[in-house]
């Protein structure tokens, strides 16, 4: 992920932050006002409703554009970087004089980063989850405005029971998207070492290129100095067999002459320079023999050399492949992370609607005003601020002290922290999980999805007869 996205998605956050705080302090100002008639009520409501989930929606599609906008900004970027790496690679590979190899090894290294980071293959999958969160938003967004306007009059204990649900749900989803991100964090730790140790190939791989072009002077030297030797040994050969031929005449003269004297004269001439003949010989043969040894010391290099042309070959094709996993782990962490965070923003909306529906309801009021207290507060003085009997406010906030959202002793109350909620919760839930192991045989079940938590959203069917829910709520 790019740092200008990074930065982008965090801004977006704080602002929702931002925002959902600012509605907190509109609904405790609003919360004094008094309600007007039950139908004007009912359709400023709705109204409301409906202008919230189209400013949501349209929020979301802004935040899916500029997404869209870092990614395509991002293409031009990493096409330009593959180029700069495979320039700069095929100018070391040229300057060694590797000859054929460096054109192999350009080409794989070249291949592996087209097919790696080709911006088509990277990107197509959060493209694709882009467009299927831009179709969710809208459909969640017009099914969950149509179901907030029908169950606008759902009864409170409904509301208060999912509303908890909610900011559970959203509280576990946000740690969940915190773990995500350190996972991303660590790969994009793991991306930057691969690059540094890719850096550090590249230096090897020039100083091999270095050796390899100097090993290559050698063996030329040497293969000049075997082709000189090899003249010195046809001249020498041309001279033994000269001198041969001067035998051969001599023996015919020695047959011919007369006088035993002159023969044997010139006979010891041809001896001594015979024996002259064949020291030059024995000479010239032990330093070809000398040279036989260094061009098969030669051969020895070169088959060295040979030997690390093809492990650096080898090597360059393993980090290729493990470069090309890690591209693949990167595109599967960021379309879990867009998953997320689609979800967790559908939990708000869901949140947010909730929260307007119950901010005029007397025991929400109520609850809004202690909710961010950390002390102990005087029930007398909450009494007061709502205009109610202390009686009647107790007897409400005892539904916030049975789910646990509050604690009163005696004529004081205050909120509990969600962290101790969410942990009771967990509690529950596993006794809930052992019971159920239990009852099934200890069978193993598989895992929860946080979707699976949250209520479905009931059709409200109004009052049942006799109820007095409207009476006591007002």
């Amino acid at each position: 992920m790019c740092p200008a996205r990074q930065d982008g998605e965090e801004q977006d956050t704080s602002d929702v932050e931002s925002e959902t705080k600012d509605l907190m302090e509109k609904a405790l100002e609003k919360g004094d006002t008094i309600a007007g008639p039950e139908g004007h009520e009912e359709g400023l409501t709705s109204v409301q409703i409906d202008v919230t989930f189209q400013r949501l929606q349209g929020r979301m599609l802004d935040l899916f554009g500029s997404i869209e906008d870092s990614l395509k900004g991002v293409e031009p970027r990493l096409r330009a970087q593959v180029e700069t790496i495979t320039e700069s690679l095929t100018k070391q590979l040229s300057a060694a004089g590797l000859g054929v190899f460096s054109t192999r090894a350009v080409k794989i290294v070249k291949d592996e980063l087209n097919t790696s980071l080709a911006p088509g293959d990277v990107f197509s999958p959060v493209y694709e989850t882009i467009d299927e969160c831009k179709a969710s938003v809208e459909d969640i967004m017009t099914k969950a405005g149509r179901g907030a306007v029908r169950n606008v009059g759902q009864s409170t204990g409904t509301m208060q029971a999912r509303l908890v649900q909610m900011y559970a749900t959203l509280t576990e989803m946000d740690k969940k998207l915190e773990t995500t991100r350190a996972e991303l964090r660590k790969w994009r730790g793991r991306a930057t070492e691969l690059e540094e140790r890719l850096r550090q190939m590249d230096d090897v791989m020039s100083s091999r290129a270095e050796d390899a072009a100097h090993l290559q002077e050698i063996i030329d030297s040497l293969n000049e100095q075997l082709k000189q030797k090899d003249d010195v040994i046809s001249t020498l050969k041309g001279d033994i067999m000269q001198a041969t031929s001067q035998i051969e005449q001599q023996k015919k003269i020695m047959a011919s002459m007369d006088s035993l004297a002159e023969v044997a004269s010139e006979l010891d001439a041809k001896v001594v320079e015979l024996s002259e003949t064949k020291g030059n010989l024995a000479e010239k043969t032990e330093r070809l023999s000398q040279k036989e040894a260094e061009v098969e010391t030669l051969r020895e290099q070169m088959a060295f050399a040979a030997s690390e042309k093809g492990r650096l070959e080898a090597e360059i094709k393993s980090l290729s492949e493990e470069l090309a996993g890690l591209k693949g782990s990167e595109t599967d962490f960021r379309a879990e992370v867009e998953e997320l965070r689609a979800h967790v923003a559908e939990l708000q909306a869901r949140w947010d609607t909730l929260y307007r529906v119950a901010e005029n309801e007397p025991e929400f009021k109520a609850y809004f005003l202690v909710a961010d207290k950390t002390q102990w507060f005087p029930l007398t003085h909450l009494a007061s601020a709502l205009g109610i009997p202390t009686v009647l406010l107790k007897r409400n906030l005892q539904k916030f002290v049975d789910v646990g959202l509050l604690e009163i002793e005696e004529d004081r109350v205050r909120p509990r922290s969600l962290s101790d909620l969410v942990k009771d919760a967990e509690g529950l839930d596993a006794q809930m999980i052992e019971e159920a192991k239990t009852e099934m045989g200890d069978e193993d079940p598989g895992p929860l999805d946080p979707k699976d938590i949250v209520m479905p959203t009931p059709e409200y069917t109004g009052p049942d007869e006799g109820s007095d829910y409207e009476q006591e709520g007002r």
